[in-house]
């Protein structure tokens, strides 16, 4: 099941998401973008993370890191002025500017929730209101 959070439209921010996989085999899937489509999903996804079997990869297909059930980690995106992410992994960084957010700014947060999966999110940046 999918579940959507609206944020404030944030650009050179920080997002800290907490992560809390009840099953590791059923695992998680969480994008950071911009926008709501027809379907009422999010429109555009400019970062992912997924985890499987206690396996975590970025939006690259590379694997990243490992996770534990019932054990809560926390991803760290870093929207930069240029658009670019780094993201980190329990505050160990994993890729430095290694992609590009087209919108320039997100605004909404897919959790794909499988069974007692929680997500907690923290935001902390600069509000931008973009056209």
């Amino acid at each position: 099941m999918f579940v959507y959070k609206d944020i404030t439209g944030y650009s050179r921010s920080i997002i800290d998401l907490t992560l809390n996989v009840a099953d590791a085999y059923s695992g998680f899937h969480v994008a950071i973008g911009a926008g709501t489509n027809a379907g009422g999903g999010l429109d555009y996804s400019g970062i992912m993370y997924s985890g499987y079997e206690g396996y975590i990869f970025d939006q690259s297909g590379d694997f990243v890191g490992g996770y534990a059930q019932g054990n809560p980690f926390i991803i760290t995106s870093h929207l930069h002025d240029d658009n670019h992410v780094s993201y980190y992994i329990n505050d160990v960084l994993i890729k430095n500017d290694y992609a590009t957010l087209t919108t320039g700014s997100v605004n909404r947060i897919e959790f794909g929730k499988y069974g007692g999966s929680t997500l907690q999110i923290d935001t902390k940046g600069e509000s931008v209101n973009r056209a």
